[in-house]
């Protein structure tokens, strides 16, 4: 049987290249972007395609996706001014998945709901760890709760993971800026990177910062689950980044015209010269309270191989979509479409432990 044709916009990028790597056993996989040198060159590696793809054009994503069965968009940061890669795909019939966490880009996504079915096509967006991972450790802790009032969400990641320039801007993109959380069953505003707490992670993680978060959870979460109170807190292994970020949050606040995404590139130029301290450990846990106050946990938690778990969402959804087609049509987040489970079988053998508490 022919395998299905899929197009990874930004394939060759820091979790696009674990995308393409895992499926291009299932599907004719081709590589897309504008970095053509480095473009081919992965895509020899895993005996992949390589199709130039300019996103910004509307003329080269067009011809990049052309008779493609599924788009994965591994690009960002996700910023809800610009939909134009899932609006391209979902007009020529192309199921969609992307990885965005950026909250407002997730929020306004239903927008294209309607079109996606009547083009009978599946278009979902947040298959990463927020909300593809959360919710489905969030709804496995849900099983057993009697009560719920509190869910709190804690992430981070070890400092030789060394971040992608999109992750960086999308974090900076927010920091100091108002955001909306549920908390005492209203919404509130707190600051983008604010509220600084230690929190110790399952092992091999341990002891780290974290700090308040804009993602899409804290959209999604609110209807989901009947909770109180719904916080998203993150950050990385070393503390001077943490706290760096929180000076940035305090300059934004006193001078809001401040665009803080545009230091990225530098911000990341000297994350470089940190890279021989810390460690690959990371992971993700969340956090249910009752009314009683007692709480358990879920966590995926790994010692290496950190960027598996977000890129996982991804791979297991385009794995059902070309083993049993498409399970739903319409344009929503990702979450729901995978459970625990499979997120545990596919994750494991990378080293990535399921812990509870």
């Amino acid at each position: 049987m022919d395998k299905k044709s899929v197009v990874i916009i930004g394939g060759y990028g820091t979790f696009g290249r674990l995308i393409a790597d895992q499926l291009v056993d299932y599907a004719e996989i081709k590589i897309a972007g504008r970095n053509q040198k480095t473009g081919e060159a992965f895509a020899q590696s895993i005996g992949a395609a390589f199709v130039f793809c300019d996103s910004n054009d509307s003329e080269s994503l067009q011809k990049a996706i052309s008779g493609a069965h599924l788009v994965i968009n591994a690009t960002g940061p996700f910023y809800a001014s610009d939909y134009r890669i899932p609006e391209t795909c979902i007009k020529h019939r192309c199921h969609y998945i992307d990885l965005a966490d950026g909250r407002d880009f997730v929020a306004g996504f239903s927008q294209f709901d309607s079109i996606a079915k009547e083009k009978k096509v599946f278009a979902c967006t947040g298959a990463s760890t927020t909300p593809a991972v959360t919710y489905a450790l969030a709804s496995e802790l849900m099983k057993n709760t009697d009560g719920l009032k509190s869910i709190y969400t804690h992430l981070s990641v070890g400092n030789k993971n060394k971040p992608g320039l999109a992750t960086l801007e999308s974090i900076l993109s927010y920091a100091g800026t108002p955001i909306k959380v549920w908390n005492h069953s209203r919404w509130q505003e707190m600051s983008g990177w604010s509220q600084p707490e230690y929190f110790i992670f399952p092992a091999p993680v341990g002891k780290r910062r974290v700090q308040l978060c804009n993602v899409p959870d804290l959209d999604v979460f609110p209807k989901l689950f009947d909770a109180e109170k719904i916080m998203f807190k993150a950050g990385v292994e070393l503390d001077i980044f943490n706290i760096s970020l929180s000076f940035f949050s305090i300059f934004k606040k006193l001078l809001p015209f401040l665009r803080l995404q545009a230091l990225g590139k530098v911000l990341l130029w000297l994350s470089g010269f940190f890279q021989p301290w810390g460690t690959y450990a990371g992971g993700v846990t969340v956090i249910f309270e009752d009314k009683n106050g007692i709480q358990k946990s879920a966590s995926f938690v790994t010692a290496k191989n950190g960027r598996r778990i977000p890129s996982s969402p991804a791979v297991l959804l385009a794995r059902k979509i070309l083993r049993e087609g498409a399970p739903d049509v319409g344009a929503f987040p990702c979450v729901k479409y995978i459970n625990i489970q499979e997120f545990k079988d596919f994750l494991e053998p990378f080293g990535i432990e399921y812990k509870t508490s």
